[in-house]
């Protein structure tokens, strides 16, 4: 259980990683596109959340004999963790950079005397 658990939750940081470093290419050549690479990842993990429950407890449901370490619930909730667990740090992600970016605009403005 935790092997998979552990493998599941290294491939779902691996896409992250993927998402977060083209999405920071995207922004390096093209500046005044500011795409969000975090909220881009959780909008494509909960996509395939939901695709993942649908496989497993429609599709590979009819067939226990073949796929049944794959359609069992338990299998599914340890996937359905690691989904989690990856969207909360694409969250932490996309929090980090709003905080980075909002001290950086603060330094900058100057005060003016009135």
């Amino acid at each position: 259980m935790f092997d998979l658990l552990f493998f599941h939750l290294l491939w779902v940081f691996a896409l992250l990683a993927v998402v977060l470093a083209v999405c920071c290419v995207v922004n390096w050549l093209w500046p005044d596109e500011s795409l969000d690479g975090s909220r881009i990842f959780m909008t494509v993990a909960l996509f395939a959340l939901i695709f993942d429950a649908a496989l497993t407890f429609l599709v590979f449901a009819d067939s226990q004999l073949r796929y049944g370490k794959f359609s069992s619930a338990l299998a599914f909730g340890g996937r359905a963790c690691a989904y989690g667990l990856a969207g909360a740090a694409g969250f932490c992600f996309a929090r980090l950079r709003e905080q980075r970016r909002s001290r950086r605009f603060q330094a900058l403005r100057i005060n003016a005397a009135p």
